[in-house]
């Protein structure tokens, strides 16, 4: 007595092919196609990162740094004065605060340049998986070793004057 039939059994006349649509085929092929694209990407954004990075640097860094400078004569010149007038402290030290901004951007991007000049291509990559910020501390270190004395010292400054107006505009907006 039989119940059922197995596929392979002898009595079993039907023959069970496994054919996969072509239009299945095509969109499990797509999806690995861009599942790698994908990959090849990721891959790819720490390349066009530091290429970016290297050409702001080279081409914004001049105009930055003349806005920067501008920007420190308005804190010291403007800013810091109308903080003696207590109304004004939540707006000059905005000014101040907002403008931290402008000297870290140029002070990453000058360790950017000074990290590239002196350990290259990785010792950028290490700075940029240091958060991002490694940079700056790399390009400190790399002018230290190296000797190279004024890009030491305005590296130095720069972080100083970016963290300093951080502090002293969130002070003077808190109504020190």
């Amino acid at each position: 007595m039989r119940v059922f039939a197995l596929p392979w059994s002898a009595g079993h006349r039907e023959s069970y092919h496994c054919e996969v649509p072509v239009k299945e085929q095509l969109k499990a092929l797509g999806t690995i196609l861009l599942g790698a694209a994908v990959f090849l990407a990721l891959l790819a954004l720490p390349v066009v990162f530091i290429m970016g990075s290297l050409w702001a640097a080279e081409r914004l860094l001049p105009a930055l740094i003349i806005v920067g400078w501008i920007a420190l004569g308005i804190d010291i010149l403007l800013l810091l004065p109308l903080s003696i007038i207590r109304p004004f402290r939540p707006f000059t030290g905005g000014g101040i605060f907002l403008s931290s901004y402008l000297f870290g951007i140029v002070t990453w991007l000058t360790g950017f340049i000074v990290t590239y000049s002196v350990w290259g291509l990785l010792g950028v990559i290490i700075g940029c998986l240091l958060m991002g910020v490694g940079v700056v501390p790399l390009g400190i270190v790399a002018s230290l070793l190296n000797g190279m004395w004024e890009p030491f010292f305005t590296l130095l400054v720069l972080a100083v004057v970016t963290f300093g107006s951080r502090l002293l505009g969130l002070a003077i907006a808190a109504g020190m």
